[in-house]
């Protein structure tokens, strides 16, 4: 009480202190410059490959299509048993791609664990995970992009999905489809919310996105993905990241 009711003398820079004022205020500016995270550079796709020997190559050309081409596009082989390696080795033999890095476990140890190795392994300032039945559009990575420019300190930027059957057709609700089939038209897509609005969202259950875009020193910092944690993995790092800023979808 006493520090706010004390006479501090005048509050307003006048013609005797101005400059000096601005002296101190330049020097606190460049002394304790906000360092805003990059907004732009290489994106590293990592793509968790078992036994997708049948989908993988069409993962792969949707990561090779994309708009912006700083790229470098990792395949981590987990062990398959369907000759995926081969497979994949073969189409890169007939179609070379000095962005694409191929690798390979010794022993199977799950999806989490290949894309955390792949994250840590990483040249990319952004990593994004793409599984080896999925697609992403053309766009995918310079709209990523284009957000984290209008707010750098985001932590993720996912999409929304479209659901696709074996032959890469986008569902589309009616009559005719399985009951499968029609069970990922119960699945609510993710919309923007604050990151308050997500902590409690998520305090009762998960929520499903799309691909989604990290900075890869995040990912390195929070520890990657835990293989233990099975098919919630994707869930724990969503609260992971919120702990630190908010994300967004491209809705």
């Amino acid at each position: 009480r006493w520090a706010l009711n004390r006479d501090n003398g005048p509050r307003i820079p006048n013609e005797k202190n101005i400059d000096k004022l601005r002296q101190q205020l330049e020097y606190v500016r460049t002394k304790h410059a906000i360092q805003l995270p990059p907004v732009t550079g290489k994106v590293t796709i990592g793509i968790p490959l078992y036994n997708m020997s049948e989908f993988v190559v069409e993962a792969l050309k949707s990561a090779q299509a994309q708009t912006y081409q700083d790229l470098e596009i990792m395949i981590l082989d987990d062990k398959s048993t369907d000759h995926s390696l081969e497979f994949i080795r073969g189409y890169l033999l007939e179609n070379p791609d000095p962005r694409v890095k191929l690798l390979a476990f010794d022993e199977n140890r799950g999806v989490h664990n290949a894309l955390s190795q792949m994250a840590f392994r990483a040249g990319g300032v952004f990593f994004v995970p793409l599984a080896a039945d999925d697609k992403i559009e053309p766009t995918f990575i310079e709209r990523c992009l284009a957000r984290y420019e209008i707010n750098p300190w985001l932590e993720m930027v996912a999409s929304q999905t479209d659901f696709m059957d074996a032959e890469g057709k986008i569902l589309e609700k009616n009559d005719s489809l399985t009951p499968f089939q029609k069970s990922v038209f119960g699945i609510p897509k993710a919309v923007n919310t604050s990151r308050e609005q997500w902590l409690n969202l998520l305090y009762h259950g998960n929520v499903y996105f799309g691909a989604a875009m990290y900075r890869t020193m995040t990912l390195s910092e929070v520890g990657g993905w835990i293989q233990k944690y099975n098919i919630i993995g994707d869930y724990e790092m969503y609260l992971k990241l919120l702990q630190r800023e908010n994300i967004y979808v491209i809705e």
